[in-house]
Formats: structure tokens, sequence, C-alpha cells
């Protein structure tokens, strides 16, 4: 009798444990999307994932791309961490790609003010170079949800003149240092594509470029065209982005 009411308590707090296990908040999926690169007016250029997960107070962004350059195909992973605050404190990120034989490793870490970056390229680590944050930059992969937030922060009446400034910084600019860029975002007239999409225009002011990103009612990008470099972005599906490369 005792033995049986000792394997009925055992069971029990297993049956416990196992319920608070699968009660415990995990990370949650903001958003997973794939997207199209068309060289224009229509050459396949590569294809990409992006997802975003909210987990613990950290937001982290992922970006998984295939691109075909000189008759291969080349890979690039981009993993960034960030706080979930309205500034989107930069965390630490890791960026790692491949071109042919070459490989590159770049990783990055924010604390105090101060932004480190180590790179690996081709086995041999570089000289680690350290940077000043300033107090309101993110990293720039974290600028589709910096401007849906910002979008969906402003009150609709004052959507459609909305232009704001921001500062970000690109997680593989090497050659910049890594410095804080300054960008501007403005809510523009919707064009044709707009309206038959239903979508959002807004155009984006960064690193020298000047770009059109289309966002749906969620604020993640439907469609982004790239005038200076002939080049748009598409959302897609898992299905027909895999086979995107191999268009004719």
């Amino acid at each position: 009798m005792i033995a049986r009411i000792i394997v009925t308590i055992f069971l029990a707090c297993l049956a416990s444990d196992a319920s608070a296990v699968e009660k415990r908040p995990g990370p949650a999926t903001e958003w997973d999307h794939w997207y199209t690169v068309t060289l224009l007016p229509k050459t396949p250029f590569a294809y990409y994932r992006e997802t975003l997960e909210r987990n613990k107070g950290r937001l982290h962004f992922k970006t998984e791309m295939w691109k075909k350059e000189e008759g291969f195909i080349n890979s690039e992973q981009l993993g960034v961490f960030s706080e979930d605050s309205p500034e989107l404190k930069p965390l630490f990120y890791n960026f790692h790609a491949t071109y042919r034989e070459s490989e590159v490793s770049i990783d990055g870490s924010a604390a105090n003010g101060r932004l480190q970056v180590r790179i690996t390229r081709n086995g041999t680590e570089l000289p680690v170079i350290t940077r000043g944050l300033p107090t309101k930059a993110f990293f720039s992969s974290m600028f589709p949800i910096w401007m849906s937030r910002k979008l969906h922060n402003t009150p609709a009446d004052q959507v459609k003149s909305m232009s704001v400034p921001f500062l970000a910084i690109l997680e593989d600019n090497q050659d910049a240092g890594f410095s804080a860029e300054n960008g501007r975002i403005q809510v523009m007239d919707p064009d044709d594509f707009a309206k038959s999409s239903g979508t959002i225009r807004v155009q984006v002011d960064f690193n020298g470029q000047r770009s059109s990103w289309y966002l749906d009612k969620a604020g993640s990008p439907v469609r982004v065209e790239i005038p200076g470099q002939k080049t748009r972005i598409e959302r897609s599906d898992e299905k027909r982005a895999k086979a995107f490369l191999n268009s004719p």
C-alpha cells in the first residue's frame, strides 16, 4: 500500500512538472516571410527568408539568403539580437557569408555605449574594431520592425505626412568601420501598385540609396524597389522562392 502511494505521488509530480514545462512560454514568432530579388528587368538574382522571434524581452531577427553570382550559388546568414524596446537597443549579431571558396564571419556585440566587431576571413582573425554607439542607433536588420512600429504608433490622420529620421548600423559594412548611418522615412502618396495591393508606400533614404517600400497592414514588406541598383524585392512563398534561381 505504501509503495503504491509513493508511486502515485511520484507520477503526480511528473505530471505536474510536465504541465509546467508545457505552459512555460517560449519564443513567439512575429513573422516568417520568403522573398525573391530580381535585377531588372527580369534576371533572378537571389532569394531569402526572414524570421522574427520575440522571447524574454529580446527580438531575434534572422535572415538566410542564397545568391547567384558568376554561375555560383553563394549564401549569407545573419542573426541579430536586440532589446524588445522602442529603441530596439542593439545587443549582438553574427554574419556569415561564402563566396565560392572565400568565407567571412563577423561577430558584433554592443555594451556600455560601444560596439565591438570581430572579423574572421578565410580562417584569419582580423584586428578587433571598436566604435562608439549612438544612443538611438539600431542594427539595420531591425529597420523593418522599427518602421512598422513607427507607423502603428502614429495617429492615423498623421501617417500620410509622416517623415522620421533614424540611425542604423549596417552589420557587414567593414569599409565604413561599422559606423551608424543616417536615414529617413517618408510616407508617400499611393502609386498604382500600392492601390492595387492595399499597401502603404514609404520612401526610404539610407546609405546613399533611395528605395520605395510597400508595407502590408502588419507593417512587413510586400515589395521593395531600389532604382539605383535596378533591383526589385518581392514577397513570395517557400516553394516559389526556392525555385526562383532556376527560372529562365
